[in-house]
């Protein structure tokens, strides 16, 4: 690549966006565990206690120093690599890596949260990004080979080139094939990105916790990569024991003199929610996502140090549909169990009348979400008429799915798939898997079909993904098959609008698109995120989805 001499900085917009008091970040969103710093809260408000809005911790005192904060769930943690992680090593990923910055599209009041690059400017063009990578970002001790020193420009090219193989399935893939055009780094304190074409979500992607952690080049070669970690975030990686508990300390070499605070973060895995939930009751964890409000408020009366908090939420489940298996090669197969799926049952049973029926995107995306009456009308209606002489005509009397036995409401989830299958006239047979075997199954598209449990899509291009060619990762990992190239040119249009109100219009427009292809990944609802906390934990952020872990460094402990 050329032209990177004074002309090139010279055709450069100087678009500098607030660091939002130099705020930098890393920490974790993961399944189905506690939303501070494992699965993204997301929006404002509250229906049911605690504080009335989001946002900052407001008058909390002054932060002390030392403590150990430890937080649970149900689950495996399938590992902790820095691009691929998706269960609960996705949690503690964010947490011992750097990324080049943070941003949210559902916390805009926020704006840019530097972290590796301490500044960015983007082209007229919309094409070619310069990040100015920050000096002093120190490699955490680690005992390995790996030195502590500074990262730089070619630490994330490096990482960038991985995330890019098309032989390892990682989760940025999809990304790089499908927009990126080129990468470099002109000098060690320079990274850019070249995509091709404008690309609406460029710093969504870079700073997506699930996609871009920056790891030392050295260490991208370990044979220890899917099991340990070395990084220069907040916190150093200490352990990690499969379905039992990840542990990560204070990193004492962190570039942001005082933080964190914390000596200590511990993610504890139970083997059901019950024992998470008697392990919060018992104070053993210090947060704890109950299933439904009525819980929380439940314990809330049983544990007075618990303050309660309802947020919108990005986190839903699905039901996933392989096409290159029968029946669900049959549009008119996946269309009937559309039509069976009773979305208000869900919210009331599992919700107890919290929650909203599910589009293709999450309400609480509201800009990029299909209005509810359209979608309850038309797109995706209870009709187990239709549904039953869809199945007839398609000779479907049964079927089987897969399911995984972690998260606290799957079970829920999985009795009233089955009793709405039977009602439209056929039977549906759940097969559960532990949580690694189903993960490594539906990583490699094994499954007929499976209930599908997601986590925070940072953007409607990564919601949508699922719906084009390559599935969600781009590479046919997670795929369900599906393909149809009238549907990936819509995608990458409404990707490539760089107005707001077109963009939005033409999301919406390639929604409609893909229920006309009876698409074979189906949400049910999204239902508010329920969460407890101790009192003694400060510092936490609300409202702001999975970027409450570019905060995780200023969590604090008042005991």
């Amino acid at each position: 690549m050329a032209d990177t001499g004074s002309n090139y900085w010279d055709r450069f917009t100087r678009v500098r966006i607030s660091r939002r008091k130099a705020l930098a970040g890393a920490a974790g969103a993961g399944l189905g565990a506690a939303a501070l710093g494992l699965a993204g809260c997301g929006g404002g408000g509250n229906k049911g206690g605690g504080t009335s809005s989001g946002g900052a911790p407001q008058n909390e005192g002054t932060p002390k120093y030392g403590g150990t904060y430890t937080s649970g769930g149900t689950g495996t943690f399938a590992g902790i690599d820095p691009h691929s992680s998706v269960y609960g090593g996705s949690a503690l990923v964010p947490l011992i890596y750097n990324y080049l910055l943070r941003t949210h599209i559902l916390a805009p009041q926020e704006g840019i949260i530097y972290d590796l690059a301490e500044s960015h400017q983007v082209a007229a063009d919309r094409v070619t990004w310069i990040f100015k990578i920050r000096p002093g970002v120190k490699v955490n001790p680690n005992g390995t080979t790996v030195p502590a020193r500074d990262l730089d420009a070619t630490d994330v090219k490096a990482n960038f080139d991985r995330i890019a193989d098309p032989s390892l399935g990682l989760n940025g893939y999809a990304f790089m094939n499908q927009y990126v055009d080129k990468w470099d780094a002109p000098d060690a304190q320079t990274f850019r990105l070249i995509t091709k074409q404008p690309y609406a979500f460029v710093l969504n992607q870079v700073g997506n916790n699930l996609i871009a952690a920056i790891a030392p080049k050295e260490w991208l070669q370990s044979p220890e990569l899917k099991t340990k970690a070395v990084g220069g975030g907040p916190f150093i990686f200490t352990e990690e024991t499969e379905n039992a508990q990840g542990v990560v300390s204070k990193n004492p070499n962190y570039y942001v003199s005082g933080k964190p605070y914390l000596d200590r973060y511990v993610l504890k895995y139970f083997a059901d929610q019950a024992t998470v939930r008697t392990a919060f009751q018992s104070s053993q964890l210090d947060s704890y996502v109950a299933t439904n409000q009525d819980e929380a408020k439940e314990i809330q009366l049983n544990r007075s140090d618990a303050v309660y908090y309802q947020d919108p939420n990005f986190g839903f489940l699905s039901f996933w549909m392989n096409v290159k298996q029968k029946p669900w090669d049959d549009p008119r197969v996946r269309r009937a169990v559309s039509r069976a799926i009773n979305r208000d049952e869900y919210v009331q049973l599992i919700g107890h009348g919290t929650g909203t029926p599910c589009g293709l995107i999450v309400p609480t995306m509201s800009d990029y979400a299909l209005p509810q009456d359209e979608l309850k009308n038309k797109l995706q209606p209870f009709n187990v008429n239709e549904a039953k002489q869809l199945f007839q005509a398609a000779g479907v009397t049964q079927f089987n799915f897969q399911h995984p036995t972690s998260g606290a409401t799957t079970t829920d989830y999985v009795n009233i798939f089955v009793r709405q299958m039977q009602a439209a006239g056929v039977t549906a047979k759940a097969e559960p898997q532990d949580a690694a075997t189903w993960l490594s199954n539906y990583f490699n598209s094994k499954l007929t079909a499976s209930l599908s449990l997601n986590q925070d899509y940072q953007t409607p291009d990564i919601a949508l993904q699922w719906y084009k060619t390559g599935g969600i990762t781009g590479n046919g990992k997670y795929d369900t098959g599906f393909s149809d190239p009238e549907v990936d040119a819509a995608l990458e249009k409404a990707a490539a609008t760089i107005d707001d109100n077109q963009r939005k219009q033409a999301y919406l427009d390639a929604q409609r698109l893909i229920y006309s292809k009876d698409p074979p990944f189906l949400n049910f609802i999204n239902t508010p995120s329920n969460v407890l906390i101790a009192k003694a934990l400060k510092g936490v952020h609300r409202g702001v989805a999975s970027l409450a872990s570019a905060f995780f460094r200023d969590y604090w402990l008042d005991r």
